[in-house]
């Protein structure tokens, strides 16, 4: 319970001001603004933005490729456990064909170092609360998950860069690829 009162308040902490950020959905759009390459961090920078979002969604609705920048620091350390990482990232606003949400929470950083499969990753689009989202839950230690879907995890850090991939299926066989490159993090400590 006291994981599920905290992720509340890092959502609602996070979300009052995304004012800074910047999406892209580069496939299967006339309007494509920044060019779709095989892998999504040759796209993202490592520069002094809070976070570089890429999202490819295979089959569904909203099947292709998303990128985002946020100013806004929206990856996490320590805040829903001891060893937990997690990205909240959401901004009001959006078209049903737009990303708008990608919540995720690994409960122990060290194990996807190498790879965990325990892990929660929710992919919304179009309005906050009524719009299309894509889940993997395959943690088994939090009573406030559903398990659906399987895939993988991986963090890794190189400099004060700390990156995870995703990879995965939802129940309904959607895949899901998600890179997210932290350039700040928020800590109890504050933002570092």
């Amino acid at each position: 319970m006291k994981k599920i009162i905290t992720l509340a308040a890092t959502i609602l902490i996070f979300s009052c001001n995304n004012s800074g950020n910047n999406t892209t959905k580069t496939s299967g759009s006339e309007n494509s603004t920044t060019p779709e390459t095989s892998n999504p961090g040759e796209t993202m920078s490592s520069g002094s933005s809070g976070s570089d979002i890429s999202v490819t969604l295979t089959g569904g609705a909203n099947a292709g490729t998303y990128h985002v920048t946020s100013n806004e620091t929206t990856c996490s350390e320590g805040l829903t456990g001891d060893n937990s990482f997690g990205n909240q990232y959401s901004e009001n606003g959006k078209a049903d064909n737009e990303l708008s949400s990608l919540q995720l929470i690994i409960d122990d950083k060290n194990a996807a170092k190498t790879g965990a499969s325990k892990f929660s990753i929710s992919i919304g689009f179009g309005k906050l609360l009524n719009g299309k989202t894509y889940n993997i839950s395959t943690q088994d230690n939090n009573s406030g998950f559903k398990q659906v879907g399987s895939g993988k995890a991986t963090y890794t850090e190189n400099g004060g860069i700390k990156t995870v991939v995703v990879e995965g299926k939802t129940s309904d066989g959607v895949g899901i690829s998600a890179t997210i490159i932290c350039n700040k993090i928020m800590t109890a400590n504050g933002i570092q």
